[in-house]
């Protein structure tokens, strides 16, 4: 550290020229408590959106299945991912990969999502679902039953604690939905 002497007074007083260390290491501890908050609630926000964007896709292929099927007398009970695709039901934020007739449909965290009949319903299997994700879809309503990895399957409304204790079992979990 530089020091200077002052101008002012000839009393043998010096000036400091500089930031000292522990100076210095304050400022760097504000900047990374700042910078570690703000990854934080990123993540937080990612983890929210995820849900949400989640949620509306599984919405608009539970609303597409029907729609593809309505006054059919049920699903018939093989997958009915190729016809799904076929009929651009497939909501634009998940991928179809693979060529027909053995396309898949995979979604934005990296798992699949098989839609397979089962005669007068249908079922969703959305699968490598994180637990903060899972929980929040494991509450939603609009399906007939909701069932995560290997636990018994639910019929919604699924209260939190409830999905809690299902979506924690593993670091990912497959969801199956079943609808009609």
């Amino acid at each position: 550290m530089k020091t200077t002497r002052t101008q002012l007074t000839n009393k043998g007083k010096f000036r400091q020229a500089g930031l000292t260390l522990i100076e210095t290491l304050v400022a760097l501890t504000i900047f990374a408590l700042v910078v570690g908050g703000a990854i934080a609630l990123f993540g937080s926000a990612s983890t929210s959106q995820s849900t949400t964007q989640f949620t509306s896709d599984l919405n608009s292929l539970r609303a597409g299945t029907k729609s593809m099927y309505f006054g059919q007398g049920g699903y018939g009970t093989t997958s009915l991912g190729e016809v799904l695709i076929n009929g651009k039901t497939v909501p634009t934020t998940m991928a179809v990969t693979g060529t027909a007739p053995n396309r898949a449909i995979n979604h934005s965290l990296n798992g699949t999502v098989v839609v397979t009949g089962a005669t007068s319903q249908f079922t969703v299997a959305v699968s490598n679902i994180p637990t903060a994700v899972c929980m929040g879809l494991a509450t939603m309503n609009g399906w007939d039953a909701v069932k995560v990895g290997t636990n018994a399957a639910r019929t919604p409304p699924v209260n939190p604690a409830q999905a809690s204790t299902d979506c924690s079992s593993a670091a990912t979990q497959t969801i199956t939905f079943t609808g009609s």
